[in-house]
């Protein structure tokens, strides 16, 4: 088996590795990190509540890892800030994407110039993807059929400027959960719809493909044997938006209920 500590420590990401002999899926949470390396200061604003705005603030702490290792599930938990390498991303847009944050507060002051945008690629995207890729190889390895795979994330529970401007046909109201496998590119029917109903037999009301499609995580790995979406999870249902800060009796219904959806899902198409 593909195998690290439990976790693997380091300062780009945390990978729990599925404990036992069974190896059924992986779950990945790229923009959880809120570390801004000492190296990429001299570049930012320094606007410490404007860095806040677009965090999935906690995501990693929705989910009961301990409990999804146990049931076979990897999971891969990014540390470093989508503001400074932004890891749904392609490497040709990663670094420094965000100029400014969804709410139009400047970010990025000055620029690196190419050869440490390529230095800094190499250091803080590109292992997130090659631990990515071994561990879905690995899992193809084992498997006769389709692999598991889902990138879970958050969203604001209405959209700003910023995200009618991307999308300008989207409902200002917005669904507890959005669901997206790119428009039915990413995975078997049966597989989206699997969570679709969990989800909203918990009473959530849940949306396929709107307002997100998916990202590059999504794309990238889909190029693997998988069935493979993107999760977004409404901020208002798990934590004070304004205050940034976890709502802990919110948290407290919302983390088993998740993790027993993502658990009996993984068991499900565990081919």
């Amino acid at each position: 088996m593909f195998k690290l500590d439990h976790p693997q420590k380091n300062p780009i990401f945390d990978y729990y590795a599925p404990l036992g002999s069974h190896y059924r899926g992986l779950l990945s949470i790229p923009h959880s990190g809120e570390t801004i390396p000492k190296e990429f200061e001299k570049y930012l604003s320094g606007d410490l509540q404007a860095y806040k705005e677009d965090v999935d603030f906690k995501v990693n702490e929705l989910v009961d890892i301990q409990q999804l290792q146990q049931a076979g599930i990897a999971v891969l938990v990014a540390h470093v800030h989508r503001i400074c390498v932004d890891l749904n991303r392609a490497e040709s847009n990663c670094v420094l994407f965000w100029k400014d944050n969804t709410q139009g507060k400047k970010l990025v002051v000055t620029d690196p110039d190419e050869s440490e945008v390529q230095r800094l690629i190499e250091t803080y995207h590109r292992p997130y993807f090659e631990i990515l890729k071994a561990a879905i190889q690995d899992l193809e390895k084992r498997k006769s059929g389709q692999v598991s795979m889902i990138d879970l994330h958050s969203m604001p529970s209405r959209p700003t400027d910023y995200h009618m401007k991307q999308n300008p046909n989207q409902k200002t109201h917005r669904p507890h959960f959005c669901i997206s496998d790119r428009r039915g590119q990413t995975c078997e029917k049966a597989f989206i719809e699997f969570f679709y109903n969990q989800l909203t037999q918990q009473g959530h009301e849940s949306t396929y493909n709107d307002p997100y499609i998916g990202g590059f995580v999504t794309e990238f790995v889909n190029q693997f044997r998988t069935n493979n979406i993107q999760i977004e999870i409404n901020r208002s249902i798990y934590m004070d938006e304004a205050k940034k800060v976890l709502r802990p009796e919110l948290v407290q219904s919302l983390k088993p209920m998740l993790t027993q959806v993502l658990i009996k899902g993984f068991e499900t198409f565990d081919s």
